[in-house]
This record gives structure tokens, C-alpha cells and sequence, in this order.
């Protein structure tokens, strides 16, 4: 009797080891079926792309090769045309009317919502596979639900964020506390030399421009060459599950700089500077002007064009020397993954936080919701489903790349999201998103681009109304004009609730609505441009 219980135990407890033992080859074999993920952010890259063409003489042939393998969207925006809410915006796919994060430094106030929603590599990494990452890709909103919530542990493997500064290149600098955006022009900031030599106190020096050689540089590389370098090391390891491998690309992010022969393509006396309008402000609403000037007192517009004559110049030569620089640097990450092992099972979705100004709308960051700063290339590659070498042209927003990923990749997501599945998109030219896309600058602003239009409504009410396919340049509001009170009408109705009001550290609020307190009762304090 004894030996007949112990037998049946035995054969229950093989039994038992059989299906464990079936049940995880299952999940590995359903994990090593799922594709790979390279997951690619560019820092501040606009439309200026071959692709896009929005502006002629740049070059960008990787970019453009890799938008020849799949389909590229030039209408898509981000949520927030500043870094950290954005990014957030991206890795969470929550807009910032859900979370709180509005600018970098307004931090998260929704903080009961990271309980229930999984930042998107943390999803993947719970989802079974090996996350890794280098470069820019979170920002300091990720970095503290990454502290705050067990978790939202992002990445299994992170190269880290540093760069083997000098004190040459810390001088040059000034001191800037950010050591991965280094190096700045050799000998320094235009603006710190301008205020030095001529007493002045302008703010934002970070905004310049310049070539580097190479023996300037540690171990004669740019940060984004070692990234890619790590990159390209994993690449070439073998996993037993399938990987998500980011890769941010720092520039082409200011200070504007690159190795001497990125601007040795790009003669100065040879490219072309975004044009600026005559009186483009006299139908603006007071709160544009003010968003306009920018994040700094004074605005980078009268800084620019006190430095130098030639400075407008200098920054555009200078952000197409460090796309082109960009561009190199994907290069070698593609070459990488075309001769792996991985080359035929890995998705590839590339994007840009956000935009960046020229001197359009006379802006020269981004911190706006016009079009140059809340543009972004996407571009999608999934083997057997994306189209090849197509553009689609329908608006899309950064908050699709998340729901869009999880579907691609089989990831069953339940948890709460502002975007949108677009996989339909990837393959049809003619599919639209279901909703209008919405960006956001600072408690209280948005626009909403949906078809041709772009509505933007203010914080204090005022409006403004563009046909984009007539104005891409969004010279002319029609706001004001009776014939367009239906389309505005309809558009509205998509502006979101704001929930999260204001907090001390959302700096850039109190300063636009500051500006404007400041310009209604003294007139004659609005910069002329601005009038």
C-alpha cells in the first residue's frame, strides 16, 4: 500500500515537472517568435530630413535609406515640443493633461497613475524581454518614476550617461552641468564671448554653433560615436529572448556642434536661413507674441541679431552639420543590424522629441505650439507589414508609437493610454487616425491638427486658425474670419481638460503670462518685432 502512495505520488509530481517544464519551453518558444525592437530617439531633429525636404540643402542619406525600408510620417507631433514632457509623453503614451508634465522642471503631479501604467520599456521588460539603452532616450520625469516606483525598472542594461570631460572642454562650456551635451564650440559660446566683451548679461548660452577637431575631443569621439559603438557591441551578442535595444542620438540637440567635416559640407556662404516675415505678428493674439519670444528675457530673436550679423547663419550651418553627423552615426547602427543575425526579425521605429525654430514665427528653440516645433520625423520598419519607401503624410502624434509597439509586437496592453494603435497606417497611405492630434505648451495651451487645419487655442481664450495646405508656413490667422467659425466649432471640441494647475516649478507659464500682464499695461515694452 505504501509503495502503490508513493508511486502515485512520484507520478503525480513527474506530472507536475512535465507541464512546468512544458509550460516554460512554451513561453520561450513564444518569446523567442516575438520581434526584436530597436527603438531609435533623435534629439531636437525637425523636418529638415532629405525626406521631408523642409530644408534644401541638408543631408540626410541614411535617414532617407532608412525611410526607403518603410514609412515615413511627416505629419507626425509630439505632445509637448520640450524634452522631458515629451519623452514622457512617449514612453508612457499619456498627454500631458493626464500626467501633469507640462515643461522639464514641472515635474508629475498625477503620481497615483505610474502604479497603473508601465513606462514602455518597463511593459516590455515585464513582458519577457531584454531591455538595453544608451544615450538620450528618457528624460528627468522618467528618471524620478524610475526612483519613485519599483516597478518601473526600464532597462536591464544602461550605458551610462557620461562623457570624459576636460577642463578645456568644461571652460568652454561654461560650466554647463549636462556632461553628455558637450562639446561647445572651441573657445566658447558665442553669447558668453558677446557678453564678455561687451558687458551685457544675455541668457541662454547653449544657443551656438561650431566645428570641432577631432584632437579636441576624448578619445577624439563625440558622445553619440561611443553610444553607437555600445550599440552596435550588442548587436553583435547572442539572447536567449528577444531584446529592445535604444539608441538616443544627442544632437542634432544645441550646442550646435560636430566634427569639422560635417560643416566643411554645409559653406557658410552657401546655404540658405529660414525667412522671416514682415508684420507676421499683427494678427497674432498678445499670448502668441509672448510665447514667441521664447524662454528667456529677452527673447532669443533680439540676441541672435545683436551677437553678429552672421549669427542666424552660423546656427542653421551649424544644426545641419550636426544632422548630417546624426545621419553618419545611424549609418554604422544600421550597417550593424543589416549584417547581424537580427536583421530580418527586428523592428525599427525611429523619432524626434520634437522640433526645433529658425527664426520662423521668429522662435529660435522650440517651446511653441506652431508647426516648426511641434513637427517630428517618424519612421516605422516592421518586416512583413510596413509598406516600403512610402510617405504618409496624415497626422499621427508620438503618443502611437507605444500602443502601435505593443501591437506589432503581440504585447496584450490593457493600461490606460492617450494614443493610438496605427498599425493600419503602417500599411495603408490612405487610413487617418480616429482623433485629431493635440500639443501642448504650458497649463492651459494646445493645438489640435486634424486634416488641414491647425487650431490653437491660448490659455486666456485667444485663438488662431491655419490652412495647412495653403499656409504651411502659418503666416495668416484666420481666426478672426466669420466663413471659419464652423470649422473652429468643430476642432474645439477635441481641446482637453486641464486637471493639474500650475505649480511654482512650471517657470515658463509665469513667465508668458507675465509678459503679458507686463505688455498689456505697458505697450510700449513689447518688442517691435512683436507688434
Amino acid at each position: 500500500m505504501i509503495n502503490k502512495i508513493s508511486n502515485a505520488i512520484l507520478l503525480g509530481v513527474g506530472v507536475l515537472l512535465l507541464q512546468s517544464c512544458g509550460g516554460d519551453t512554451k513561453k520561450k518558444h513564444e518569446e523567442a517568435s516575438k520581434p526584436n525592437v530597436l527603438f531609435i530617439s533623435v534629439d531636437d531633429l525637425n523636418d529638415w530630413t532629405g525626406v521631408a525636404k523642409g530644408h534644401p540643402d541638408v543631408k540626410t542619406p541614411n535617414l532617407d535609406r532608412l525611410a526607403q525600408k518603410g514609412v515615413y510620417f511627416s505629419n507626425a507631433h509630439a505632445s509637448v515640443a520640450v524634452c522631458t514632457p515629451s519623452r514622457l509623453a512617449v514612453l508612457s503614451s499619456l498627454a500631458p493633461t493626464t500626467t501633469g508634465c507640462y515643461t522639464n522642471k514641472s515635474g508629475t503631479p498625477n503620481q497615483e497613475i505610474w502604479n497603473e501604467v508601465s513606462l514602455l520599456p518597463a511593459y516590455f521588460r515585464k513582458n519577457g524581454y531584454h531591455t538595453m539603452a544608451c544615450g538620450k532616450i528618457e528624460g528627468h520625469a522618467c528618471w524620478a518614476i524610475e526612483d519613485d516606483f519599483e516597478s518601473q525598472k526600464l532597462w536591464n542594461e544602461r550605458k551610462p550617461r557620461a562623457y570624459a570631460l576636460t577642463e578645456k572642454l568644461i571652460n568652454d562650456g561654461n560650466r554647463y552641468g549636462a556632461p553628455d551635451f558637450y562639446p561647445f564650440p572651441m573657445g566658447g559660446s558665442g553669447t558668453v564671448k558677446y557678453n564678455k566683451e561687451h558687458g551685457t548679461n544675455f541668457p541662454g548660452f547653449s544657443l551656438c554653433a561650431g566645428p570641432i577637431d577631432r584632437e579636441y575631443l576624448p578619445k577624439g569621439k563625440m558622445p553619440d560615436e561611443l553610444n553607437v559603438e555600445w550599440a552596435i557591441d550588442r548587436l553583435q551578442n547572442d539572447y536567449d529572448k528577444p531584446f529592445m535595444l535604444g539608441v538616443g542620438f544627442l544632437r542634432p540637440h544645441v550646442p550646435y556642434t560636430a566634427p569639422r567635416e560635417y560643416f566643411d559640407m554645409y559653406p557658410l556662404n552657401e546655404i540658405e536661413i529660414p525667412k522671416a516675415i514682415e508684420n507676421e505678428f499683427a494678427d497674432i493674439p498678445i499670448y502668441g507674441k509672448a510665447m514667441a519670444e521664447g524662454i528667456t528675457d529677452p527673447g532669443a530673436e533680439l540676441i541672435v541679431n545683436t551677437i553678429s550679423p552672421a549669427y542666424r547663419k552660423e546656427l542653421v550651418q551649424g544644426y545641419l552639420a550636426a544632422i548630417t553627423f546624426m545621419d553618419a552615426q545611424l549609418g554604422k547602427l544600421l550597417d550593424a543590424l543589416d549584417n547581424s543575425k537580427y536583421a530580418k526579425n527586428t523592428i525599427i521605429v525611429l523619432w524626434s522629441d520634437h522640433g526645433q525654430c529658425f527664426g520662423e514665427k521668429r522662435n529660435w528653440r522650440k517651446n511653441n505650439i506652431w508647426n516648426e516645433a511641434t513637427v517630428s520625423p517618424m519612421i516605422w520598419v516592421a518586416p512583413g507589414i510596413t509598406a516600403q519607401g512610402k510617405v504618409n503624410r496624415n497626422e499621427v502624434s508620438l503618443l502611437d508609437i507605444y500602443p502601435t509597439l505593443t501591437e506589432l509586437c503581440g504585447l496584450e496592453r490593457k493600461e490606460q493610454y492617450d494614443g493610438e494603435n496605427i498599425k493600419p497606417l503602417l500599411s495603408d497611405m490612405s487610413v487617418k487616425r480616429n482623433k485629431p492630434v493635440i500639443s501642448t505648451w504650458t497649463y492651459g495651451s494646445h493645438s489640435i491638427r486634424r486634416n488641414k487645419w491647425r487650431y490653437i487655442r491660448y490659455n486666456d481664450g485667444s485663438e488662431e486658425l491655419y490652412d495647412e495646405e495653403n499656409d504651411f508656413g502659418e503666416h495668416v490667422n484666420l481666426a478672426e474670419k466669420s466663413e471659419y467659425k464652423d470649422v473652429i466649432a468643430k476642432l474645439k471640441q477635441y481641446l482637453p481638460k486641464d486637471v493639474y494647475q500650475p505649480t511654482e516649478k512650471n517657470k515658463e507659464f509665469h513667465m508668458i503670462n507675465n509678459r503679458v500682464k507686463r505688455w498689456t499695461k505697458n505697450p510700449e515694452t513689447m518688442p517691435e518685432w512683436l507688434k
